[in-house]
């Protein structure tokens, strides 16, 4: 479904830029009608929507003792949920001379909450191995976004057709993750970590300024629709010990990594 929604985003954008373009290249009624300028200061707030992303955890291992659940090789996947985003964008925007040519800095943060979580796969056969033992029920959680959404720093190359402009948007997103690994009955906690991750983003979007005459605030606003894909894939160790079943106290670490993600919003901007 979150595939779904990301192709029917993808394609509005599409033909929003068709339709647009469209209306831009047709001839003008007056050969002296105004070409609309891109440069200055602008800030605006955003909607939007970001997929899921894929997580692998390892089992928690130990270099004397082995993995936990005595299982080797076989990994914990699961997926995070969607999330809704919403903030605030501030940039400049720059058209060179005459020219359709324009390149700008931005800014944004965005509220981000992702987290997903699934039990380990090991622990049904650990189980069956270990009838007279207690049952494993150890599980994997990740959480993406969640101590403080996310933030964005980057450029934008674009190309302006009177009010459409169409452009590219990458820099460097800033966010955080938690993996922890959890085994109540054999007394296996504080195994969590939570990082703060930097990666990259790279995208493209559309941006359209309204006709003055729409109201008297339109020649300063203008909106947009933009796709733009996280790549904030990293694999986090986390360490936690046992206190029970003769391990207590020893060091247990596992490896978590999740894979980028897609977002896709639409949002005004008002150019001082």
């Amino acid at each position: 479904m979150n595939f779904k929604i990301l192709r029917l985003v993808l394609a509005v954008i599409t033909f929003s830029g068709v339709a647009i373009a469209d209306t831009v290249t047709s001839p003008a009624p007056s050969s002296t009608a105004a070409t609309y300028k891109w440069t200055g200061i602008y800030v605006g707030g955003f909607v939007g929507g970001a997929t899921a992303s894929n997580v692998t955890s390892t089992e928690p291992y130990n270099s004397q003792l082995g993995y936990w659940e005595q299982v080797a090789g076989a990994n914990n996947n699961y997926s995070t949920k969607a999330s809704f985003m919403g903030g605030g964008t501030v940039g400049y925007n720059w058209q060179i001379g005459n020219s359709p040519y324009l390149v700008g800095l931005e800014g944004e943060y965005g509220y981000l909450d992702m987290s997903g979580s699934n039990s380990d796969p090991n622990a049904a056969a650990w189980n069956n191995a270990n009838p007279t033992s207690k049952p494993g029920n150890g599980s994997s959680s990740t959480k993406i976004g969640s101590s403080y959404g996310y933030g964005l720093v980057g450029g934008r190359i674009g190309y302006a057709m009177d009010r459409a402009l169409f452009y590219v948007k990458s820099g460097a997103v800033f966010t955080s993750n938690q993996s922890s690994y959890n085994d109540p009955n054999y007394g296996f906690t504080g195994s969590s970590k939570t990082n703060n991750n930097a990666g990259y983003a790279i995208g493209a979007g559309v941006e359209y300024a309204l006709p003055t005459e729409w109201f008297k605030l339109a020649k300063n606003i203008s909106i947009k629709t933009e796709y733009l894909y996280f790549g904030i894939n990293r694999t986090t160790t986390t360490t936690g010990s046992s206190y029970s079943d003769g391990w207590a106290g020893q060091q247990f670490s596992s490896n978590t990594s999740i894979s980028g993600i897609s977002t896709a919003k639409i949002g005004v901007n008002y150019k001082f």
